[in-house]
């Protein structure tokens, strides 16, 4: 044999502008690399020439991964209404060819080991290859595709939730593993479990710090933060390390970041163009486009001029990261120190606001419960109709456009939350020292294809699924603000509690009358002026009528019951709920639809007229504008 193993390394960046890209499969090509390999592969003593039509094969096979890419790309600007050269129905023949292609490839791979020559390739690959390479089963790419014609197919024609709830159940029953977890499974899923229980408050904690920082101006976000060039502002990068700056140089030299900010969804997403080492990336949303372009920038600077051979990106051991999204988290936090050049008088709100929600992303873990809900038997026996209250509940109306990625990723908020609270961790050591800061983020980009747990231990990282981590996670976060604002953990706790939930909302006295009678008085929260009221004030109101109730509260399952009928006894004093949305709220032990909620100093509040127009509660409710006075009626 004359040619090592890692000989095939994919050229550098291409340095060809995207609208030069080829969008579609070279058959010509295609078909005389097939054929070649299927001749060498019937001779004898040919083994060279057999591995250098192996590795041009694996070579192809990366170059239609980019075209399937850039497809990918302008089928979501259509989708989007952004300006491409293709139509859909050309974009649909070339994935096609794509594919097609793709599966050929795929099938002479695998004739190697039904060949005189498996001997010498088995040796080559190694047991776990060998073993990738027999389980091939096509493309698995057609799927995805069917799953997001059908999804937009819907989406278009104004679908309702049970019909997306049907498309749901048939991704759940396609994926459905019924086999018994083995036990390294078992133990990962344990300490996932145990780090979603461990953080369960963490976005309360944080809460804590935005209400305190909107007391103190910090949130006063003006204007809807449209900039006239966000692609022009995104150069600030080219001031932090020279690497940036020739990634970006490089990427507006060949027209690979698009944008469009009239879009009214907020999203973004870097496709990586492994052949050419760099990437594309597409940015959406009506409100701030900015903030989209600098995490997707972190995933960009991280892909671009990487040498990665075609045959680990084949059988993908390097390409991937169980945390992928670290780098584009970390650059979104070291990102926020430059905000004064982008954002000018508005730089300190967006700052603040950039910080909180980038640590509330730590406690989405909560919604991996939910992700693995959705797979499990339970789920497939449920009726479209009943799947989409349950989901309605837990996202609102049109869940499945913001829940997308619960169709095909289970744990993808799982993911995020664990990749944020190691960023959360670099930031805090970028704050201390700026330049070990941003050397500790070029470290971490490079621990790409490793496990969380690898990565955490080449950083030095505290690991989310350690004893203390969820405290550790709170110090840090309590220095990073004390550092930045001077709001401590107490001071804001203190605001917090005897203050209002995001300083948005505040009690009134609120006159009402019950069936005409004498005026009394209720403490009634109100926001956009509609008041939402503690659910044990409305049982004592109503007391003694015939739409009197009871409230039952079990704190350990987050579970309000209104026992209809039934004369309110007295107030149980718990401890509170810490979280908004723990809950669920019952009539007679049955889930109801109570038309809309806000959360104030740990209480839950119902808008009074949602209770009345669900039927939760046998009442309806008028008011008297002269009077200003809420007019409640019984049943």
């Amino acid at each position: 044999m004359t040619v090592s193993a890692g000989a095939a390394v994919l050229a550098a960046p291409s340095d060809i502008p995207f609208e030069q890209r080829a969008m579609a499969v070279d058959t010509i090509k295609a078909d005389k690399a097939i054929e070649a390999f299927e001749s060498d592969l019937k001779k004898s003593n040919n083994y060279d020439k057999v591995f250098e039509d192996y590795k041009s094969l694996m070579d192809l096979s990366v170059e239609i991964s980019d075209i399937m890419n850039l497809n990918w790309a302008e089928t979501e600007k259509l989708n989007y209404g952004m300006n491409t050269t293709s139509t859909r129905e050309e974009l649909d023949k070339n994935y096609n060819e794509c594919s097609e292609y793709r599966e050929k490839i795929d099938e002479q791979i695998k004739s190697i080991l039904e060949s005189k020559y498996a001997d010498d390739f088995k040796k080559y690959w190694g047991d776990d290859k060998i073993e990738k390479v027999q389980n091939m089963s096509g493309i698995a790419d057609t799927s995805a595709k069917e799953f997001n014609d059908r999804y937009y197919e819907l989406l278009n024609k104004n679908a309702d939730g049970k019909e997306f709830a049907s498309l749901l159940k048939g991704v759940i029953a396609h994926n459905k593993n019924d086999e018994e977890l083995d036990e390294e499974t078992a133990e990962r899923l344990q300490k996932i479990i145990n780090y979603c229980n461990s953080i369960s408050d963490y976005g309360y904690y944080v809460n804590k710090f935005n209400n305190y920082g909107a007391h103190l101006g910090l949130t006063e976000i003006k204007g809807e933060n449209n900039i006239d060039n966000p692609i022009e502002k995104l150069a600030f990068v080219g001031e932090i390390n020279e690497h940036l700056k020739k990634a970006y140089d490089y990427m507006v030299k060949n027209n690979l970041c698009f944008y469009d900010d009239n879009e009214k969804d907020v999203a973004g997403v870097t496709f990586r163009l492994i052949g050419s080492e760099d990437s594309e990336i597409l940015a959406f949303g009506d409100n701030d486009v900015m903030r989209t372009l600098i995490h997707e920038f972190g995933h960009y600077q991280n892909f671009f001029g990487k040498e990665v051979d075609s045959e680990d990106y084949y059988f993908g051991t390097v390409h991937t990261s169980p945390i992928v999204e670290f780098d584009s988290q970390m650059f979104e936090l070291i990102a926020t120190d430059y905000y004064d050049e982008i954002y000018g008088d508005n730089a300190g709100a967006m700052k603040f606001d950039t910080l909180v929600s980038c640590f509330q992303i730590v406690a989405s873990a909560t919604m991996a419960y939910f992700e693995n809900s959705l797979y499990n038997d339970d789920v497939l026996q449920m009726s479209n109709e009943d799947l989409d209250k349950a989901i309605t509940k837990q996202f609102g109306e049109e869940w499945y456009k913001t829940c997308q990625f619960c169709f095909t990723n289970p744990g993808t908020y799982l993911r995020y939350s664990l990749a944020m609270f190691n960023a959360i961790q670099v930031y805090d050591i970028f704050l201390k020292d700026k330049q070990a800061g941003i050397d500790k983020y070029f470290e971490a980009c490079a621990c790409e294809g490793d496990t969380y747990e690898e990565v955490t231990e080449k950083l030095g990282l505290v690991s989310a699924f350690d004893d203390n981590a969820a405290e550790y996670l709170k110090s840090i976060t309590n220095d990073i603000f004390k550092t930045e604002y001077g709001i401590d953990y107490d001071t804001a706790l203190d605001y917090f509690e005897n203050g209002t939930y995001l300083g948005k909302v505040f009690p009134t006295e609120q006159k009402v009358s019950v069936n005409g009678g004498e005026t009394q008085k209720l403490i009634a929260y109100n926001r956009g002026g509609f008041n939402y009221i503690k659910i044990r004030d409305l049982a004592k109101l109503l007391n003694g009528t015939s739409s009197q109730f009871d409230v039952e509260y079990d704190e350990t399952v987050g579970k309000i019951n209104i026992v209809t009928g039934k004369p309110y006894t007295a107030e149980v004093k718990t401890a509170g709920q810490k979280v908004a949305g723990t809950y669920s709220l019952c009539r007679n032990g049955e889930n109801v639809r109570f038309g809309g909620m806000i959360f104030v100093n740990g209480y839950n509040c119902f808008l009074l007229r949602g209770l009345a127009e669900n039927k939760v509660l046998g009442i309806n409710v008028d008011y008297d504008e002269e009077t200003n006075t809420v007019l409640i009626y019984t049943e």
